[in-house]
């Protein structure tokens, strides 16, 4: 599409961490999930400049052997939509080869980028992560990406990019720019033994004479708003544009979810602009702050606004299958309706748009047709099969058969290549368990027919 939407790619990867070698292959740890994050940096008088971040775990990809050792590839694919017109897409493998899978461990991600300028406007970006060598096996992340070109008429500041790693740079690595590499936290997660590292660029410094020095403001606030960290640092003018690049330590801080703020200030302390981004810390040691479990909040989507404690203990419940094992524990502390409410609001907010909806809706159809012995559907085996990984495309029922008790089987042709589910009422009257399964991280059983015959 010409100079307007200039798409550059970078397609290569950064392995963030190292692994020893053993002597065979095995299955992936991991499923296959994309994490994308993209910041918006001033182009030119018409466009805006947006980096595009994205990460794979390393162990959720399948690997085959190769004459190196193994290898695995994901298919990645962008899309930039506007109003239901694709501005531009592109897809492109990542290739990734190692000696040996055997020590593959959870937490190892493959970060990558990819750039595409654009001019103002609201648009939609959607990236696709496939595994190519298990056809079926995918994830996807969708978010708006408004973009607002930069005017020259008063300070400007890009969005904050988090990284793990800011250090000096060599020209040619995927990350490098004005000088350094700056390697992306996709996630914005960081532990407790981490440093947040984070980038920003401000324009438009040139205030006139009589200003002297700006300030930068480095503020954090916690999920109340109770700033945490404020600290000043005096910057020179030395350009109109100049590069923010500074960290903060996590190891005093709580685990929870935070703001940082960054803002330029000028010689008066006033305010001239600001930006900000939320990240997590995961930080064990020291748990959640306590004040933090019965403080009153308004930041809350107005659905919640109105909604008593059990209703959002229920829908808490509901999404047991999307939690992860930090979001179960933080729910368990919070005491009081507004804890909730804002911790349930930001939990379907940090999620991809429309899963929310989706899932909420599996959980609907599942209470109204899985219901057994008093358990609501959602607790139920067939409950969970289809919240988790949706409506099977083929049922095979056996209600009524005469050699058998009544059982069913599922399946699913886009996961894992094919994969089946079989639910078996193993005591006459009783809700239909789980007795195997092909798929890879679920019970299995060859010898399944055991549990329905009869005879």
């Amino acid at each position: 599409m010409g100079q307007l939407f200039n798409f550059r790619l970078l397609c290569g990867i950064v392995l963030l961490a190292a692994f020893p070698t053993a002597g065979h292959a095995k299955a992936p740890m991991d499923s296959l999930k994309i994490s994308v994050d993209c910041c918006r940096f001033r182009g030119d008088e018409k466009t805006v400049f947006v980096e595009i971040y994205y990460s794979i775990p390393e162990s959720g990809l399948i690997y085959r052997p190769d004459s190196a050792g193994f290898k695995a590839e994901a298919d990645v694919m962008i899309l930039v939509t506007q109003k239901d017109s694709i501005v531009h897409n592109d897809r492109w493998l990542v290739p990734h080869l190692i000696s040996d899978t055997a020590s593959l461990i959870t937490g190892m991600n493959l970060v990558g980028i990819a750039n595409v300028s654009l001019p103002e406007g609201d648009f939609l970006l959607k990236v696709i992560a496939r595994d190519r060598n298990r056809s079926g096996r995918k994830d996807s992340v969708t978010r708006a990406l408004p973009v607002r070109v930069v005017r020259p008429e008063k300070a400007a500041l890009s969005d904050l990019e988090f990284a793990s790693v800011i250090r000096k740079g060599k020209k040619g690595s995927m990350f490098y720019k004005n000088t350094m590499e700056v390697i992306p936290n996709v996630d914005g997660v960081f532990k407790e033994d981490q440093t947040c590292y984070f980038y920003a660029e401000a324009y438009n410094l040139a205030f006139g004479e009589g200003h002297g020095d700006y300030f930068v403001k480095t503020s954090v606030f916690d999920a109340v708003g109770k700033e945490v960290i404020s600290r000043e640092k005096p910057k020179k003018p030395v350009g109109e544009s100049s590069v923010i690049v500074d960290n903060i330590g996590v190891d005093n801080l709580r685990m929870g979810v935070y703001t940082l703020v960054i803002s330029l200030l000028d010689s008066t302390r006033a305010t001239l602009v600001a930006t900000g981004k939320k990240f997590y810390v995961y930080n064990p040691k020291l748990g959640i702050d306590s004040t933090l479990l019965t403080a009153s909040t308004t930041i809350v989507s107005g659905e919640y606004a109105s909604m008593e404690e059990p209703e959002l203990d229920r829908e808490f419940k509901w999404a047991k299958y999307e939690a992860n094992d930090a979001e179960k524990s933080q729910y368990e502390l919070l005491k009081g309706v507004d804890a909730k409410r804002k911790f349930i609001s930001d939990f379907w907010r940090h999620r991809p748009l429309g899963l929310k909806e989706e899932y909420l809706s599996r959980i609907a159809h599942v209470n109204a047709n899985f219901q057994a012995l008093g358990r609501e559907g959602y607790r139920t085996d067939r409950g969970r099969v289809y919240i988790v990984y949706g409506p099977p495309d083929d049922y095979e029922r056996h209600p009524n058969e005469a050699e058998s008790r009544p059982y069913e089987i599922w399946s699913y042709n886009s996961i894992q290549g094919g994969v089946v589910f079989v639910f078996a009422q193993r005591q006459s009257g009783g809700e239909y368990e789980l007795v195997h399964s092909s798929h890879r991280n679920e019970l299995h059983d060859e010898n399944w027919q055991r549990y329905v015959m009869t005879q």
